[in-house]
């Protein structure tokens, strides 16, 4: 209560300003004179900015168009793969001694082609190809004929493949392998 006190009698030992009436018509014209000249400076520097204005827009107008192309250099890169055109390399012609563990020989022969989506891909894979055929004769001779049995047999293969050669030609990407000829010779 004591502090409450205190705050009155300071309150009240204050003492109030009083403005004059001409004191007061003295500041309202000057808030007059100050409105007057920051509207002033606007407007000078208003015209300034359309002139601005015209250049901007030129320049968001660019900016537009080089978006758009963009978007549109995008689109072409993102089409679905049905959309872009199938491109095929032939392999040369393959023949793989297959894995019988001592108990005789077979062969396979293979005419493959693989399908890739774009003709930039086709060079990349041309210029990769020792490196493809390495990794088929890799695999292709620890293949045993029984692995090779039936159609499941050929997915399979078909997928080990695909996958060795994506990881043999990478960021290049092979979309299928495709068996022109496939013939398992056995004695």
């Amino acid at each position: 209560m004591e502090e409450t006190l205190g705050e009155a009698e300071l309150v009240e030992g204050l003492e109030r300003k009083k403005f004059s009436g001409k004191k007061l018509v003295v500041i309202v014209a000057a808030l007059v004179v100050l409105l007057i000249i920051v509207m002033g400076v606007m407007s000078f520097f208003g015209g300034e900015h359309e002139e601005d204005t015209g250049e901007d827009a030129v320049i968001e107008k660019m900016a537009a168009e080089a978006a758009e192309h963009r978007e549109q250099a995008k689109l072409e890169e993102d089409k679905p793969v049905e959309e872009l055109q199938a491109l095929f390399v032939e392999l040369p012609d393959q023949l793989y001694n297959l894995n019988t563990g001592g108990q005789g020989t077979s062969f396979l022969q293979a005419k493959i082609s693989l399908e890739v989506d774009r003709e930039s891909y086709r060079a990349e894979i041309n210029a990769k190809m020792p490196r493809i055929l390495d990794e088929f004769n890799a695999y292709m001779r620890e293949l045993r004929p029984e692995d090779l049995d039936g159609a499941a047999g050929i997915f399979r293969l078909k997928e080990e493949l695909l996958m060795r050669i994506n990881q043999a030609v990478a960021p290049t990407r092979v979309k299928d392998v495709l068996f022109r000829q496939f013939l398992v010779q056995g004695q």
